[in-house]
């Protein structure tokens, strides 16, 4: 597999193998930038749109394979965040029960109607709510990547040769 292929040029097709080799690598990544993001450098949060790239690239060419277009990556990404928000209110009392009572906070000030001083809490109050939870992003994060992973890898192959490529074997990259 040729990593700078797989992650970054959006032309192609891969296989099921080499799909589920590059989505394992960025979650790796992601959860290294999530981590970091929270607990040391917060203005690396900005390397996720490098990842976000890097997906579209990985999943464009996985469609590529199945006779498809890359544009339908764009439900996979609103997939992702929609099944991201439940899983993460799904875990939020289970994992991080103590970032409860600051949404709560939060959402008290945002009643009263004062939009500028909610806006105001809410962004002095991120770091300590990104910290407070950052167990449950890393489990909905990972719960997510599995599940869009599954739903890319299922995807069925186009044994012959389409507008993007070759025929991909079983694990191998055109």
């Amino acid at each position: 597999m040729d990593i700078a292929y797989v992650l970054f040029s959006p032309k192609g097709r891969i296989g099921r193998r080499d799909f589920l080799r590059g989505i394992i690598l960025l979650t790796g990544v992601s959860i290294i930038v999530q981590v970091g993001a929270t607990f040391a450098l917060p203005p690396l949060v900005l390397a996720q749109y490098v990842l976000i790239w890097s997906y579209a690239c990985v999943f464009g060419k996985r469609l590529h394979d199945a006779g498809y277009s890359a544009w339908l990556y764009l439900a996979f990404l609103a997939g992702f965040v929609v099944l991201q928000v439940i899983v993460s209110n799904l875990l939020m009392p289970l994992l991080s029960p103590e970032v409860l009572p600051v949404q709560a906070e939060l959402e008290a000030i945002g009643m009263t109607g004062d939009f500028a001083g909610m806006v105001q809490a809410m962004s002095e109050r991120a770091p300590e709510i990104a910290r407070l939870s950052a167990l449950t992003s890393l489990a909905a994060l990972l719960v997510t990547s599995a599940a869009l992973a599954l739903a890319g890898a299922q995807l069925k192959s186009d044994p012959h040769p389409n507008a993007h490529g070759p025929a991909t074997g079983p694990g191998t990259s055109s």
